[in-house]
């Protein structure tokens, strides 16, 4: 179901719904103390992102080969999941990197027509349950700085292909 942003904006729920979500991140970053608890708590949007890897992988060719949602030590950091690949190219890797991007507008459909609608029903139970699975997406849909990495050189070739296609529209808009 689509709403209008004034439609959310102003509907009762909104303010403590956003203030939920909000909580709920800020205790998914203090989690980070301990490994297992931040794994644990993070494992719907963990699941999320890998997954969202996985698709356009399978789409783009990119050949994955292993998916795993087990937390390993990577150097002084800790990786929660990950997806390893056989065909990550110029051509695909920005896409494959940045496929948990597209986990924002299931966020946004988890706000406006599950959370929203739970709040006006009274259902805080439910209401809870559902703003911490929006919450783990939501937080899972930023590329880690491993996927940054991987896609590097992919995601500069696009993005200089975007401007450059900008720009031409802007010389040429005259003409």
């Amino acid at each position: 179901m689509a709403h209008d942003l004034p439609w959310v904006a102003h509907h009762a729920g909104f303010i403590p719904t956003i203030a939920m979500i909000a909580a709920v991140a800020v205790l998914l970053r203090l989690a980070r103390r301990s490994i297992w608890q931040f794994a644990l708590l993070s494992l719907p949007g963990t699941i999320a992102h890998e997954a969202a890897h996985l698709a356009v992988g399978l789409v783009l060719g990119a050949n994955p080969s292993a998916v795993s949602f087990w937390p390993r030590r990577a150097g002084k950091d800790w990786q929660l999941g990950s997806v390893t690949f056989g065909n990550v190219t110029f051509w695909n890797g920005a896409f494959v990197t940045l496929a948990p991007l597209a986990l924002l507008p299931l966020s946004y459909a988890l706000f406006t027509d599950l959370l929203l609608p739970l709040w006006s029903q009274g259902a805080w139970g439910w209401w809870l349950l559902a703003g911490y699975a929006t919450a783990a997406v939501f937080v899972a849909a930023l590329p880690s700085a491993a996927d940054l990495r991987l896609g590097a050189r992919s995601i500069a070739f696009y993005a200089g292909l975007g401007l450059a296609l900008a720009a031409a529209a802007w010389l040429l808009r005259d003409l």
